[in-house]
């Protein structure tokens, strides 16, 4: 079996899990926090191997892309689960649209930016 192969290795015992996730806030930030921070280790694993231009790489880059993009709404989420975020559904109405328009203003000048970086690189013909 998996699990006791694990412990060998990795120990998963009780004793150190236990004072660390204190709440279940706090697990859900650590969960979040290590689900969504796996493409820092993967990418260069997918290069290195040569495997980040095939079919399984490129798969397996837009799933870690859209654990990258789902960092912004858990960023929204968080302190409604805290319990320190909005009381009222108007305030909570605000922070949505704060969270809306603020992503979306990222993505609109990244995009807008990112093309004249990129047409500005094309025009240098450097190699």
């Amino acid at each position: 079996q998996i699990l006791p192969l694990a412990e060998r290795f990795i120990p998963l015992d009780d004793s150190i899990v236990r004072p660390i996730l204190t709440t279940p806030v706090l697990a859900f930030c650590l969960a979040g926090a290590g689900t969504l921070s796996s493409s820092a280790f993967v990418l260069p694993v997918l290069k290195q191997k040569g495997w980040a231009d095939r079919a399984d790489g490129t798969a397996a880059l837009a799933v870690l892309l859209l654990q990258d993009i789902a960092v912004a709404p858990l960023l929204v989420i968080l302190p409604l689960v805290a319990g320190s975020g909005p009381q009222s559904a108007q305030e909570l109405g605000v922070l949505v649209g704060k969270a809306t328009f603020g992503f979306g203003g990222v993505l609109v000048a990244g995009s807008v930016v990112l093309r004249q970086i990129f047409s500005f690189v094309a025009a240098a013909r450097s190699s």
